[in-house]
């Protein structure tokens, strides 16, 4: 399994040490302090104390006659420091001297960095909502700030802001902008800024899998870095460019430009990075089924993991040795070490990570033909992934129900803060009866009208809440992506259903397209959305109006079906494998053959009553059903109707063994193909 590359490493340093200026101070600025501001962080220690010396010898030559953007600017540096180091107090410090300064209202330059200061400690303290409250004001304010520098590293710093809250595209609008800032600097520092955001832009596109642009960004980096005999930072870039060329899957690239960052690993005596880049040169061995050399490989790393303690490391080795060891040695051994080392990372109780590997389990159990475990490995996957995506929405509710208030909190501050100043204006103006009794009418008026204002706000905000209470209800019960009902939609109807005195009866048809992950594969996600969206649609076309259509998870469908008559079944299956084969998905100038295989089954199943085979059960008949359509040719549908023994003979097939079923003729059961 590939570990990831180490960006954040890199972007904690240039975020910090790039933060230079043009050639000219601009105006308002202190050019004697300016120059030495900027030699400071061309020359900056890696010692932090050291660092903090330096800044605060250039802080000790200010006075309140230097102007404020020089002062802030050091200030900054200062924070930076204590707040990189973790040093809570002194960082609150500094930055309740740069809160002061705000309140004297400077210019836009000087408060657009105070602000940005601010938005990094929220972002450093992962106080992320407080950041968000910043980034709207700051984004406004930067209209009016001119220095180059500023507007480089503010534009910069909320492109990091929104890429860590996962909106690339406002990410990508504030790269853009630290770009065109830069573009009015020339000095030997403009190539090195342009290679940080070129990494920053670089790890968007990563993140979004869109390996071919994050590829050439990182190649044009590490040119760079070679331009500029940055050799230091080479092998984290080297990591980072493997990590790309794995997603690109282009092993080959991958493997060479693992081993050069292993070299520079080995001449730094990076022994963590030396570790990764071994571990990730195993797993490509492996993706390339070249057991041999992953072995061999591994083998080192386990070697030189052992002595420093790393469980993290040690265990993803042992995890791929025991790969290894399943697919060519022992399977059974090699399963019980790959379970063993997954059982670390299960007590972390990393959802994502955890469904990472059990791709790994998948895929040995496959090489294995083990399709009983490889089916119940799919399903815990699926589940797991069902989870994460249910956690990920309900906190995305909840951050934005929190934005909300802290925006509604901050609103009610600002009018308290509008009424003690009119209070106090009462109090100031006593003596003169008259001057106050016509003050006190304006103030009522004017808080009339607040009030009424206020009633207009809430009035609207409540309006605004409804609507987003009624969006997020129904994309509760929705797929995002095709509009179908999702599997809470399918577990609702099937609770309401249970409620009623005599259920009516209804069908299931499970549905999975063929050959899905090879479409995503060959491509690209965006095609294998573009089919799943199409062929959402040709299924609806099919479905009657009290019928439901659900788009059960991944490439699976579930039908609710509302036909009594087993020959309407039957139509209708020869008439969907018809209607998705017999024209191909067109999606930017390719075309795309699809097809689809299903299983079948009436609810309730055979007159059993539901309490003792409910429907989550008859269901897994459906799914062993369209299993055996998969495994016997796929474009084909598989219908279970019924039983040829009592239930509780042919139960115990039923719970995991349809193919028994069939063999032991217990079932009605045919076959419609394509």
């Amino acid at each position: 399994m590939l570990k990831p590359a180490l960006f954040f490493l890199l972007l904690l340093c240039l975020s910090f040490s790039f933060n230079t200026q043009a050639d000219n101070p601009p105006p308002g600025t202190d050019p004697v302090l300016e120059a030495q501001l900027d030699q400071y962080l061309a020359q900056q220690s890696f010692d932090a104390d050291v660092s903090v010396t330096q800044i605060q010898a250039i802080l000790s030559l200010m006075n309140e006659q230097t102007p404020i953007e020089t002062r802030v600017r050091a200030q900054t540096y200062l924070l930076f420091n204590y707040l990189y180091q973790r040093k809570e107090p002194e960082t609150q410090q500094v930055l309740d001297d740069l809160l002061a300064i705000k309140q004297q209202q400077p210019g836009a330059n000087a408060l657009a960095e105070i602000i940005a200061a601010e938005l990094e400690v929220y972002i450093q303290r992962n106080q992320l909502n407080e950041a968000y409250l910043l980034a709207d004001s700051l984004s406004e304010l930067l209209a009016d700030a001119r220095n180059p520098r500023v507007l480089y590293w503010v534009h910069g710093l909320l492109g990091r802001l929104y890429r860590i809250d996962g909106q690339y595209d406002k990410a990508l609008v504030h790269y853009d902008a630290a770009l065109v800032a830069l573009m009015t600097t020339n000095d030997e520092r403009t190539l090195t800024r342009r290679s940080y955001l070129n990494l920053q832009i670089a790890l968007v596109h990563s993140e979004l899998q869109n390996w071919q642009r994050a590829r050439q960004l990182m190649e044009e980096l590490i040119s760079e870095a070679k331009q500029q005999n940055q050799t230091q930072i080479l092998p984290e870039l080297y990591l980072s460019l493997g990590y790309v060329l794995a997603g690109q899957k282009d092993y080959t690239a991958a493997e060479a430009i693992n081993k050069q960052g292993l070299e520079g690993a080995r001449q730094q005596n990076n022994q963590l990075l030396a570790l990764t880049f071994l571990n990730n040169l195993g797993s490509i061995y492996i993706e390339h089924k070249d057991y041999p050399s992953a072995r061999q490989v591994l083998t080192q790393a386990l070697t030189e993991v052992l002595p420093l303690n790393d469980p993290d490391n040690e265990q993803i080795i042992r995890f791929n040795l025991g790969y290894i060891k399943a697919i060519q040695d022992d399977a059974e051994q090699g399963l019980a070490e790959m379970q063993q080392a997954f059982s670390y990372y299960q007590q972390k109780g990393n959802k994502a990570e955890i469904e990472g590997y059990l791709t790994w389990f998948a895929n040995a159990y496959r090489e294995l033909k083990d399709y009983r475990r490889l089916a119940d490995t799919l399903e815990w996957q699926l589940r797991l992934r069902e989870e994460i995506m249910s956690e990920k929405r309900e906190k995305s509710i909840s951050d934005l129900q929190t934005r909300y208030d802290m925006k509604a909190q901050t609103q009610r501050i600002t009018i308290l803060q509008q009424q003690n100043e009119l209070q106090q204006q009462l109090l100031e103006n006593k003596q003169l009866q008259q001057r106050i009794t016509l003050l006190f009418i304006l103030l009522m008026s004017l808080a009339a009208i607040m009030l009424m204002q206020l009633y207009r706000k809430v009035r609207r905000s409540n309006l605004r809440l409804r609507d987003l209470n009624k969006q997020l209800e129904y994309q509760s019960i929705r797929d995002p992506l095709t509009g179908l009902f999702n599997r809470r939609a399918m577990q609702e109807k099937m609770a309401k259903r249970h409620q009623e005195p005599r259920p009516e009866s209804c069908s299931l048809l499970l549905l999975d397209i063929d050959f899905f992950k090879h479409i995503n594969d060959h491509y690209g996600h965006a095609a294998g959305d573009a089919v799943l969206v199409e062929i959402s649609k040709r299924l609806t076309a099919l479905c009657q109006d009290n019928e439901l259509l659900i788009r059960w998870g991944g490439e699976e469908f579930l039908l609710v079906l509302q036909r009594p008559q087993q020959t309407a079944i039957d139509n209708l299956c020869q008439t969907l494998l018809r209607k998705v084969s017999e024209l191909p998905v067109e999606f930017e100038g390719k075309t795309i053959p699809v097809t689809i295989s299903g299983g079948f089954i009436n609810l309730p199943f055979a007159d059993v009553p539901e309490h003792q085979f409910n429907w989550e059960r008859v269901l897994q008949v459906a799914d062993m059903a369209l299993y055996l359509s998969k495994v016997n040719g796929r474009n084909q549908i598989n219908l279970v109707t019924g039983l040829r023994v009592p239930f509780s003979e042919a139960e115990p097939h039923l719970q995991s063994d349809l193919s028994g079923a069939i063999r032991e003729q217990m079932i009605h059961y045919h076959t419609i193909a394509g």
